[in-house]
């Protein structure tokens, strides 16, 4: 399963930041985070 961290734009010009996970080759599944859950993910990203 492929899982991407992307920062994106909302239709009111807000920018945000998800995960994008491909559950199947033709599905593609958006999970909007939290902050506090955008900076675990991206230290714990820095660590490896």
């Amino acid at each position: 399963m492929k899982v991407e961290i992307v920062e994106k734009t909302s239709q009111k010009g807000n920018k945000y930041v998800c995960l994008e996970v491909n559950l199947t080759p033709t599905y593609k599944k958006t999970v909007f985070l939290e902050q506090a859950e955008v900076e675990l993910i991206r230290a714990l990203a820095n660590k490896q």
